[in-house]
């Protein structure tokens, strides 16, 4: 049994031998690692350890050698499962070495050659006299085991088939050939024995066999998506990477594409003279607004002097384009405010006296959250003037008539103070009106004519005017007899003195202004006697011819007779009732209306009032009773001027409001 069991194990070296490839890799693992040791110490005794035996140390090396079968393996089919121990057994099997060479690698001749030699042993019953063979084999070459399994290997298959040989060659042939088989057994052996004692030997390398390979766990699904979001987020990580160059890169463009064009063209005049910004300092929009690039510089430290007077009182402060915030601040002389506010109102501020002001205009933009493309920033300007107003000083006309008006016309000054005049004529000085001032000067029915001098002071200038006075075309009267003169008359000087008082009256308020003057009647009249127009009586030829004479006299008012006996009295004017009264005599009832400026009306003899003291009349409002003669009369303070030429819109001084 026991050659039996020897003979099945060299069967299985034999069925054994395509995998080749295994222990390629195994001998480059060895090789890499400790010393090949000797196999001195091995006995042919225990070869067999090559199959199943646990107890010595080659025996764990045949571990490998349990890989599947290679499907071009040559089966030993010459090896039946008894041999005989005749010679003849072992030269049958002989011959069929050389099929082994056919194999792809060079290692399986060897392995064929143990595998005919294993069934060489089985044969022989007593292998006592070949056991010292291998122990000189393998110490005389150690190292070098396979080049003698190659040698016997080739030499095998030269000497099975010489069949013609006698038969005392034949224990020489077997000799032979189960030396060089045990030696081939001796070097697998020690190969097998070397792999199974080098502990230190690297791991193979992972892609060295296909076992090694499937032998690597599989990745979880933990494993797979660690990887994916990985892979992913390098991914992204790339793209944001891309994405901010770009975007810095437009950034950067838009950065130096923003250029001082694009800063506020902000014009800024005062009192009619344009100013020169001295810094500024914008925020052009980048990006948004979170982005922006900035432009500041200071053009000029010190304020710029204006090169002319102020000449107004409220000179004019306009900012173009509009919608920005300005905001303006002036100083006196002395360093004090006199004005922090805004542009706007400023339009409503007056200056109280000449002198020189520092002034600071702050014009900006702040933007808003919903337009984010708007500069933001703010622009200066510092600048010194001088306020020198000059009132203008103006007449209605330069030439007026006897009994006309004139009118002195002054602008809009600094102070409070109502300009002041120096003249021959009379007059109840200026009067506010509208953003100035002015003075009605009545010229006398007598006064001479020629140039009268005006002398106007307003804000501490003084202006002389020129008035040129030229001869009324008045009339005259001639009568036999004085009681054929006009009746009732009043003259200049014989108002009564509840009247006379009343001269000094005057209202700021010019009623006229609005309507003018109408005629006072609704009917029509006669005027048997004009203003300007003289009477006289007794004069002889040659005075009435030359008109002169002594004994006249001349009318300042005018006597107005109804046609039909009858009438209504009309007020010319709106004004106030100074005075609603019968003051009996000649006078009768009298009535005196304030028109603005010292411009009175006054007429005596009415046969009713329907007015009283202190009542404000309309222009037409019924005024009273007309008798049949009525004596009206219009003065300027204390002088006597035409009462028809006002009704008639022909006093050019009272045009001018």
């Amino acid at each position: 049994m026991e050659e039996e069991k020897k003979a099945a194990a060299g069967v299985d070296w034999a069925e054994k031998a395509p995998a080749a490839p295994r222990r390629r890799s195994r001998k480059k693992s060895a090789a890499k690692g400790k010393p090949k040791k000797s196999a001195a110490p091995a006995e042919p005794k225990q070869q067999p350890a090559v199959s199943d035996t646990p107890e010595t140390p080659a025996e764990t090396a045949p571990a490998p050698l349990q890989v599947p079968e290679a499907p071009d393996a040559p089966q030993p089919d010459a090896v039946p499962a008894s041999l005989p121990e005749t010679p003849e057994t072992a030269s049958e099997s002989a011959p069929a070495q050389p099929e082994t060479t056919e194999q792809p690698e060079p290692a399986e001749p060897a392995e064929a050659a143990l595998s005919d030699t294993g069934a060489d042993e089985t044969a022989s019953a007593e292998p006592a006299p070949e056991d010292t063979a291998p122990e000189d084999t393998a110490s005389a070459e150690p190292e070098q085991p396979a080049p003698d399994a190659d040698e016997g290997a080739a030499n095998a298959p030269q000497d099975a088939p010489q069949e013609d040989s006698t038969e005392e060659d034949v224990p020489e042939k077997k000799a032979r050939a189960d030396t060089i088989a045990r030696t081939a057994q001796l070097s697998i052996a020690q190969i097998m024995a070397g792999l199974a004692d080098t502990p230190d030997a690297p791991p193979a390398e992972p892609d060295s066999t296909e076992e090694d390979t499937e032998e690597e766990p599989a990745d979880t699904l933990t494993q797979k998506l660690g990887r994916g979001v990985t892979g992913m987020l390098r991914w992204l990580l790339l793209v944001v990477l891309f994405v901010l160059v770009i975007a810095c890169g437009g950034v950067a463009w838009l950065y130096h594409n923003a250029t001082p064009d694009m800063l506020p063209q902000i014009k800024a005049t005062f009192d009619g003279q344009e100013l020169a910004p001295t810094a500024y300092k914008w925020h052009v929009p980048i990006v948004g607004s979170w982005l922006r690039r900035t432009y500041a510089e200071t053009l000029n430290p010190t304020p710029a002097e204006l090169a002319l007077p102020v000449s107004g009182a409220s000179p004019d402060l306009v900012v173009t384009p509009g919608g920005y915030s300005a905001q303006l601040t002036i100083t006196d002389a002395a360093g004090e405010s006199i004005y922090d506010g805004s542009a706007t109102g400023f339009r409503s501020y007056r200056f109280a006296e000449n002198g020189t002001y520092d002034a600071k205009l702050i014009v900006s933009t702040s933007g808003t959250p919903a337009d984010e493309a708007t500069v933001t920033g703010t622009e200066t300007w510092q600048f010194r003037f001088t306020v020198s107003i000059k009132p203008s000083i103006q007449l209605a006309t330069d030439s007026v008539a006897q009994g006309g008006v004139a009118a002195v016309r002054v602008g809009q000054t600094l102070g409070q103070d109502a300009p002041a005049i120096k003249t021959t004529l009379k007059n109840v000085g200026f009067v506010k009106a509208g953003s100035g001032w002015i003075c009605y000067l009545p010229i006398p029915w007598n006064q001479k004519p020629g140039n009268i001098d005006l002398e106007v002071s307003a804000d501490g200038y003084t202006e002389t005017l020129s008035l040129s006075v030229r001869a009324g075309s008045f009339s005259y009267k001639d009568y036999s007899k004085t009681s054929q003169m006009a009746a009732p008359y009043i003259g200049e000087d014989d108002a009564p003195a509840a009247v006379s008082k009343l001269f000094a009256t005057v209202d700021d308020k010019i009623q006229w202004s609005v309507g003018g003057f109408v005629q006072p009647f609704l009917d029509s009249f006669d005027t048997p006697l004009t203003y300007g127009m003289t009477e006289y009586a007794g004069r002889s030829y040659s005075e009435r011819g030359t008109n002169y004479g002594y004994g006249g006299r001349t009318s300042t008012n005018v006597i107005i007779r109804p046609k039909n006996g009858k009438g209504s009295m009309i007020a010319p004017a709106s004004g106030r009732v100074l005075l609603a009264k019968d003051l009996g005599g000649l006078y009768g009832n009298t009535l005196v209306i304030e028109h603005g400026a010292g411009l009175k009306s006054i007429f005596y003899g009415l046969a009713s009032l329907d007015v009283k003291t202190g009542d404000t009349v309309k222009q037409g409002q019924l005024l009273g009773g007309c008798s049949k003669a009525v004596v009206a009369e219009m003065r300027i303070g204390t002088v006597p001027i035409d009462p028809l030429a006002v009704w008639r819109s022909r006093c050019d001084g009272l045009k001018l409001y």
